[in-house]
């Protein structure tokens, strides 16, 4: 009599064959997607920092494109860059400054105090900046 593999073996190897295909799909599909999300993030960014002139603290509470803030800084004459920028949008939030005192210790005199706030551009992907002066 020949040793062979029953029918029941050869399904549940089967079995569990497709089940660790699956897994591994499943986890290449979830990387894939994490990946176009890190560069779609990256790219925005990129656009983000566009709007991080002192021009953009004229327009708190507002939504404008990249080239209204760029065109008295940069002479663009190329057509398709000024409709790349106007496509590029964010809505501008600025807070108030905040005075921020440094001591040498707690509750001490301060040495000397800062000022920050809080630059928040709204978008696809929301991006917050700290501006310190």
């Amino acid at each position: 009599m020949k040793k062979a593999f029953t029918l029941i073996e050869v399904i549940m190897a089967v079995i569990i064959v497709s089940i660790v295909v699956m897994g591994a799909m499943e986890l290449q599909g979830k990387n894939q997607d994490m990946g176009v999300y890190i560069s779609n993030r990256g790219k925005s960014e990129l656009d983000n920092s566009l709007f991080l002139t002192a021009k953009a603290y004229g327009y708190d509470k507002d939504e404008k494109d990249a080239y209204e803030l760029l065109r008295d800084e940069f002479d663009i004459k190329d057509l398709e860059s000024r409709e790349a920028l106007k496509e590029i949008t964010k809505h501008i939030n600025i807070t108030e400054d905040e005075e921020m005192p440094v001591s040498m210790e707690e509750n001490g005199p301060p040495i000397f105090t800062f000022y920050t706030n809080e630059i928040l551009l709204k978008g696809e992907y929301p991006a917050r900046y700290y501006n310190f002066k």
